[in-house]
This record gives C-alpha cells, structure tokens and sequence, in this order.
C-alpha cells in the first residue's frame, strides 16, 4: 500500500550532507532535537499529534527475560529510490535471528502493526526519506531500502527499572539504525553507547529532548542503552522513542 502524504516534512538538504559526512567518516551521527526540528521545521501540532501515538502501544509480550516493562508495534516499508514512493508492505511477525538477538531470537512476534494516523503523519513520512537520501549518500548510490519502524515505551518504577535493551550490547542485523528521542518522562538514565564491532566504545550519549536522533552504520558498530529508573518515585516514568531499521534490499 503506497503512502499518500501530499507534503513530507523533509529534512533540509545541508542537514542532510552533515549526517551523511559525519556517518561515512565515524560510522555513526549524533543531532539534536532543536537542530532536527530547525531542519524540518515541524510545527507544535503535528509533533504533538505524532508523539501522542506512544501513548495507545500495547505490552510486549515476547520479552525473554519475562519483563513488562517493554511497550512497542511494529510495521515494515519499502522505499524505492527510483520514484521515490514509500510503501507499507504486508503486516508480517517480525522474527530476527538467534545469533543477532540472543534474548528473542528465532521467535515469530506478533505486534501489531502501526495506528493508520502514525503512518499517515507528514513527520514520519519525510523523515523517513529523508534518512534514505542519508544513507543514500554514505553509499554512493540508490536503489530499494526495507524500513522497518519499532516505536518502544520502557516504563520504570523504583521497584523494576526499564531496560531499553534487554539484549545488551549488540547489532540488529541490518545496514543502518536509527535512534529518535521522542519523550522522556521523569526518568534518569538511558545512555545510548556506541562501539565498534570489537567492542572499543566510541560514543556515550544521553537522547534526551524530541527529536534527538542518532545514526550508526549498523554492520561496523554495536549499540545498547543503559536503564532507566524514575526521577521521582511516586509518579509514572517512562522512555518513549522510535528505532528505525534501513536495510538496501536492490542497487
């Protein structure tokens, strides 16, 4: 099913030269929020109307270290560089392998798939090929890009910290990840490091306003994120952000 969006929020194109520089050099990029939105120029409502789709995630219920701390959907796209139109492919499990996730590997999952009027945000939309120009570029060339869309709540209590990776320190397996910062609600924690494929760490970095957003060349790093606990005890916290998969599918 194409995606009608008569106006994606893109990213401007000097913004879209710095991630794509700063990814071919050092295999991985970091951007702030205030800068993402500069580029883009969202407006309030429709950020407002984005990150509010956080709020309706149903439990993961596959979680292997038999957590519920863990809020997500999922759905997959395929974007073809040749005319520039993003399709959202059949509802499908989402399985990964053994060796690439060692805590829910070789496991059907079946999350449901993302709300109509998450799809259908002008945000989403033009991040998403906006990140493909990125990507584009690190590589030198076009062709067709599987993108598969995680949108993940942890949630914390002072009892049960939330884990925003379970699995540790690893890689998923594709070519790019994506990282975007959507909300953190009286939360402490959730650094986001980066290391080579050896393990030699090469960034710490706290994702903590909207739309901050790292990138990493996902076959030459790992990458994981420490826990998170609430900052106040009594009220409820939790760590909302979108991970996004790209995977070259044809050249």
């Amino acid at each position: 099913m194409e995606i009608d969006v008569l106006a994606p929020i893109r990213i401007a194109p000097p913004i879209i030269d710095h991630l794509s520089n700063e990814l071919r050099r050092r295999q991985f990029s970091v951007m702030s929020g205030r800068a993402v939105q500069a580029a883009c120029d969202v407006d309030p409502a429709t950020w407002d109307e984005f990150a509010s789709c956080w709020n309706n995630l149903p439990q993961d219920k596959y979680m292997g270290d038999n957590g519920s701390y863990r809020f997500r959907r999922y759905s997959a796209f395929e974007l073809d560089g040749a005319d520039g139109v993003l399709r959202q492919l059949p509802h499908e499990p989402y399985v990964q392998p053994s060796y690439i996730n060692k805590l829910n590997g070789d496991v059907a999952r079946h999350f449901e798939p993302l709300e109509q009027h998450f799809i259908d945000n002008p945000f989403l939309s033009g991040l998403l090929l906006s990140l493909a120009q990125v990507f584009d570029r690190v590589d030198g060339g076009s062709g067709k890009w599987n993108i598969r869309l995680h949108p993940y709540r942890i949630r914390a209590s002072s009892h049960v910290p939330g884990n925003p990776t379970p699995e540790g320190l690893h890689r998923d397996g594709v070519d790019y990840i994506v990282t975007m910062m959507v909300r953190r609600h009286n939360v402490v924690g959730g650094e986001t490091y980066i290391t080579d494929v050896a393990g030699k760490l090469m960034c710490r970095y706290t994702l903590t306003d909207p739309m901050d957003l790292m990138l990493a060349d996902d076959a030459r790093t790992m990458h994981g994120v420490t826990k998170v606990l609430p900052h106040e005890a009594k009220r409820e916290a939790f760590r909302d952000v979108l991970v996004i998969a790209y995977t070259r599918t044809q050249a």
